[in-house]
């Protein structure tokens, strides 16, 4: 308890410290312990951190720490929410239970293409991946072992943070790559999406995507090709990549599955090693989170990182 209570004291002081050094956002920082019983289990989370120099309300992130201390940083995963690009929190996170198997996970908020269009939402995930490294040593997190991933939006977006490693007008730091990208149903190749959405007779997805790949690209989509390659993953697959494992439900009438099983066959002709994990759902819900998928990220993030790490894997009921 004398440890924990240390712990919280000195990340209460670090989420101070930060307020100051950087012109603060709306929300100020903030620190809770979580119980065991949470998604997350016993975790430490500062909330609101602000990433930016002159942010935004939404140019922050969340910091979940788990509560077993091994004396070594920990492994983080930095998680990107969705929301169709102009909707979602950042507690839309579908990996809280990695926090129990001893990873921190920085959850990102960006701005929505209802505030800026793209790029600028790979250019927040930008400038947040790289402040985080730049003070991972004071948040106790590794600089090294990091893994990107994201759901939906989030998903595309991670891929992209993962893949664009060379984009200067993402704001990407070609010295800074990730072991992995973990890619949860999101698009990856928006110049063949209106077809994918055809071919399985989605009505519902393609009025969402015109609606919300308009929104991204700043115009209709169909008069976008160039902005829309720009924007696609899929075109940023070499040699070089990191390993992705992409979860992918097999009814999905939103992003449909040919999108992950395009990039799938992408990554093996590059010879990038790569797993996809289908799952009998539609688009998102609690399936992609259930206890028989669960093992199946973590054994990935374990072979990516060479060795698995500490991990307390009790379950809330």
């Amino acid at each position: 308890m004398v440890e924990s209570a240390s712990l919280t004291t000195a990340l209460i002081c670090l989420a101070t410290l930060g307020s100051f050094a950087q012109p603060a956002s709306e929300i100020p920082s903030s620190v809770e312990v979580l119980p065991a019983s949470s998604p997350y289990g016993e975790a430490t989370v500062i909330r609101n951190i602000p990433y930016a120099a002159h942010p935004t309300p939404r140019q922050n992130f969340d910091l979940y720490l788990p509560a077993n201390k091994t004396g070594q940083p920990f492994p983080l995963i930095v998680w990107i929410h969705g929301g169709a690009w102009m909707m979602g929190i950042k507690e839309w996170d579908n990996v809280k239970y990695l926090v129990r198997h001893g990873y921190a996970i920085a959850s990102i908020d960006y701005r929505l293409s209802t505030e800026a269009p793209f790029p600028a939402q790979i250019q927040d995930c930008n400038s947040a991946l790289n402040f985080i490294l730049a003070h991972a040593t004071n948040y106790g997190v590794s600089s090294r072992r990091f893994v990107v991933g994201g759901g939906s939006a989030g998903g595309h977006l991670a891929l992209l943070l993962g893949l664009a490693r060379d984009e200067k007008d993402f704001g990407a730091d070609a010295s800074i790559k990730p072991l992995a990208i973990l890619d949860f149903f999101g698009p990856a190749d928006f110049n063949r999406m209106q077809n994918d959405l055809e071919t399985i007779h989605s009505e519902k997805g393609l009025e969402l995507f015109k609606d919300a790949g308009g929104k991204l690209l700043g115009a209709p989509v169909e008069q976008s090709s160039a902005k829309a390659k720009l924007a696609s993953p899929i075109n940023y697959v070499s040699a070089a990549s990191p390993p992705v494992l992409m979860l992918q439900g097999n009814k999905d009438d939103l992003v449909p599955a040919a999108q992950s099983r395009r990039l799938h066959e992408a990554l093996d002709q590059a010879g990038v090693k790569n797993r996809i994990i289908m799952v009998d759902a539609g688009h998102d819900g609690p399936l992609f989170s259930a206890p028989e998928i669960e093992p199946k990220v973590v054994s990935f993030l374990n072979e990516v990182l060479e060795k698995p790490v500490q991990a307390n894997v009790h379950r809330p009921e």
